[in-house]
């Protein structure tokens, strides 16, 4: 599968890791080696990096469709891409606290400071990109300390977008060297539909595993709803809602709010061309998962011989996931 969004970038996007790479290096020896290890988990053209490149690669999308000059698209994707190791380093110990908490802790935090560098070589102390940056930053701040306690997704399905909102951070600073501050909201907007469908495509299919770990779940967050029971109200999940996970018509019509949020960003004039594609693949994505759960289902009514015979032996399919993206 050709992916428009990835595959006509990545000799850009190599550049950017060949560079944070070189930075990488110079860390300390006990941090190093950790720091390139994630580094090269994170990169499209190691095979299926497991993470999506949303967090980076905007700048580099704007150098072909706004003119965004190369130099300052790749130095603005290194600080994205550094920034993004920090918020992941930092989300693993949030979700899952382990023993290896102070490494993350410790080396995130080096990855922060790398980022701000290169921030500072691209926009002064009286830039208004500082402004931004706090804001973004506050939003992630409120988003993650408030998803247990309010349901976001059933306020505003835009809503999960916000501990995502750091990755504006390329749009925003791509338009600000333009000198184009005004398109920033209509462009940053579009940009939370991509990163809306994203979390919802994962939601859908990490339903299972944020049901044990008690991690807010928008699918979740759906299913209560369309039962008529509160969400979240504590870490254990009345049966009702383990019985309903596939449930058909519940699926599909959290596929149908994606959907309505696809044909939003398909007729606007605001959306990068990559916004519009990515997005149309990531609805299909979640589409696609929920066909297959139905042809699972089909064969299982149709009796345990003809399942076992029909369905791979190497496991159910990962379609649903959209981490490649």
């Amino acid at each position: 599968m050709h992916r428009d969004w990835l595959d006509p970038y990545l000799l850009d996007v190599k550049a950017v890791f060949d560079s944070v790479e070189e930075r990488l290096r110079q860390y300390p020896d006990s941090l190093a080696g950790h720091a390139l290890e994630q580094l090269r988990l994170l990169n499209p053209l190691r095979g299926d990096s497991g993470h999506s490149c949303i967090g980076y690669i905007t700048p580099l999308w704007m150098q072909y469709t706004e003119g965004f000059p190369p130099d300052q698209a790749r130095q603005l994707s290194a600080a994205c891409l550094l920034h993004m190791m920090y918020f992941l380093n930092l989300d693993d110990v949030m979700d899952e606290p382990t023993e290896d908490a102070v490494l993350k802790l410790s080396l995130g935090n080096l990855c922060y400071v790398d980022a701000l560098q290169l921030y500072n070589a691209l926009f002064e102390s009286s830039s208004v990109f500082w402004n931004h940056f706090r804001q973004v930053l506050q939003d992630w701040a409120v988003s993650v300390n408030g998803e247990l306690q309010a349901d976001y997704f059933q306020r505003n399905p835009l809503l999960i977008a916000q501990k995502a909102s750091p990755t504006q951070l390329g749009v925003i600073g791509s338009l600000l060297l333009l000198e184009q501050p005004d398109r920033i909201p209509s462009v940053c907007g579009a940009l939370n539909i991509v990163l809306m469908t994203l979390q919802m495509t994962d939601d859908f299919t990490d339903t299972k595993m944020d049901a044990v770990h008690g991690n807010y779940n928008s699918y979740l967050s759906h299913l209560s709803t369309a039962l008529q029971q509160e969400y979240p109200t504590s870490h254990v999940l009345k049966e009702s809602i383990h019985h309903n996970v596939y449930n058909s018509q519940l699926m599909n019509s959290y596929a149908d709010i994606a959907q309505h949020f696809n044909d939003i960003i398909a007729s606007s004039n605001s959306a990068l061309p990559q916004f519009v594609v990515l997005n149309s693949y990531l609805c299909n994505s979640l589409v696609q998962a929920i066909q297959e759960i139905e042809q699972r289902k089909k064969r299982l009514y149709r009796g345990g011989f003809h399942y076992w015979i029909s369905e791979p032996q190497s496991g159910p399919s990962n379609t649903g996931q959209a981490d490649s993206v």
